[in-house]
């Protein structure tokens, strides 16, 4: 337990040292993203910008997932790659879509991801955004395609006031299971936003949640 809390704290600190010199790395071509993922798990995701007219980024991703106690559970490394199919800024629309693989190395397994977005402002006042992503999953040791799921959401928000209105769906297993959300989202300032929610998760129940969110970049 103890060679993983300090397994744990290495990765940490690595990756708070990495992300001083991702955007750096980034202006390169090269893509050096860290992230905490959860509290037992980190991960890295190097690669880089091939020269295509197409955009197109690939490279690997390395990781280590622990358990509560501390113990070591698994240092998963996956390929990844992305391929942006539409990417469009006009005045007053902003469309973008892609195709995302994440591969684990050992396994074979793999997640298909089709994403599109799209940002308009649909009168003076309001401004309307959505967004589709649609996985398909591969189960690389028993050589089938395992899964599918997809999620759409829809928000509309009032410019002037910050107030945004958010409907989510998803599905997961292949439409076996559902979910919705309905979410009413206010801005104080730039960086502190308060969210009230009514969830039906996979149970068929109906949960309430408030919760508030403050951010800080420097």
């Amino acid at each position: 337990m103890v060679l993983g809390k300090r397994h744990g704290v290495i990765i940490a600190a690595v990756a708070i040292g990495l992300s001083s010199v991702s955007a750096h790395a980034q202006e390169k071509g090269l893509i050096w993203s860290p992230a905490k993922n959860s509290d037992q798990s980190y991960s890295a995701r190097i690669g880089a910008k091939l020269p295509t007219e197409t955009p197109i980024r690939a490279g690997l991703e390395m990781g280590m997932v622990g358990s509560e106690g501390g113990a070591l559970v698994d240092t998963p490394v996956k390929f990844w790659g992305n391929v942006t199919l539409l990417s469009s800024n006009l005045p007053g629309a902003r469309v973008a879509g892609d195709i995302a693989v994440l591969m684990n190395a050992l396994t074979g397994s793999s997640a298909w991801t089709m994403t599109t977005s799209q940002k308009r402002i649909a009168t003076p006042d309001f401004d309307v955004e959505s967004n589709r992503n649609m996985t398909v999953r591969y189960d690389g040791t028993a050589q089938q395609w395992s899964g599918l799921d997809v999620s759409q959401s829809l928000r509309l928000t009032r410019s002037a006031t910050g107030t945004a209105f958010v409907l989510t769906g998803a599905s997961r297993e292949t439409f076996d299971e559902f979910t919705s959300s309905v979410a009413v989202e206010q801005k104080f300032g730039d960086n502190f936003t308060v969210t009230g929610k009514l969830n039906q998760g996979y149970e068929d129940r109906f949960r309430p949640s408030v919760n508030a969110r403050y951010n800080i970049r420097w």
